[in-house]
């Protein structure tokens, strides 16, 4: 086990690395291609529930996502952590901006004012910081997407990566750790 969450640790750090090498505008151009593959799937179509993380960082970003499914009327819900435990409140209105945001735990951005809670999503986009073509995936370490998926309180869970972040070789995984059904890059749609 400890050798596993060492090789996590090395790998997280050097994809984050990388990541944050990119360029302002490579990122925007890159999370445009990606955010138009995923609202053109699909699972975001027939999805009415859609659970989404706002993008922190070299991320890919999301608000494209966010403001198309409130255009849908979807039921759109960003996660909250409050005591250690992760869940996802509906946004209000139909227009989404980072006004409405405020930090949260961990530096993650959390609206200001939030709707009841979504107790279950028909599509949960997962952020990663890098992925395997399993499935598997490598988040920041704290856990709180894995302990959230255990549930299955989701139909279909989807990540978002730019390519690089997509390794041609197994990633380290144990019972705790939860992969995506699918994953968006810049270049397709995945479906594992």
């Amino acid at each position: 086990m400890y050798v596993e969450q060492n090789e996590k640790s090395i790998v997280r750090k050097a994809m984050i690395q990388r990541r944050n090498r990119i360029s302002i505008t490579e990122k925007q151009s890159k999370s445009k291609t990606i955010q138009s593959l995923l609202m053109s799937s699909h699972v975001f179509f027939k999805a009415k529930s859609v659970g989404i993380y706002f993008p922190i960082g070299s991320e890919v970003r999301t608000e494209e996502i966010i403001q198309n499914a409130l255009t849908q009327d979807k039921a759109v819900g960003l996660p909250l952590i409050r005591a250690g435990e992760m869940k996802f409140y509906k946004l209000y209105g139909k227009i989404f901006s980072v006004g409405v945001m405020t930090r949260g735990e961990f530096g993650t951005k959390e609206p200001r004012t939030i709707g009841g809670e979504l107790r279950h999503l028909d599509l949960l986009i997962v952020p990663g910081v890098v992925f395997d073509h399993k499935g598997n995936r490598i988040g920041y370490g704290k856990g709180y997407f894995d302990k959230f998926m255990v549930k299955r309180d989701f139909s279909f869970s989807v990540g978002l990566a730019y390519r690089f972040q997509l390794l041609d070789r197994d990633l380290p995984s144990t019972q705790l750790d939860h992969k995506v059904d699918a994953l968006v890059t810049e270049d397709k749609m995945i479906y594992f």
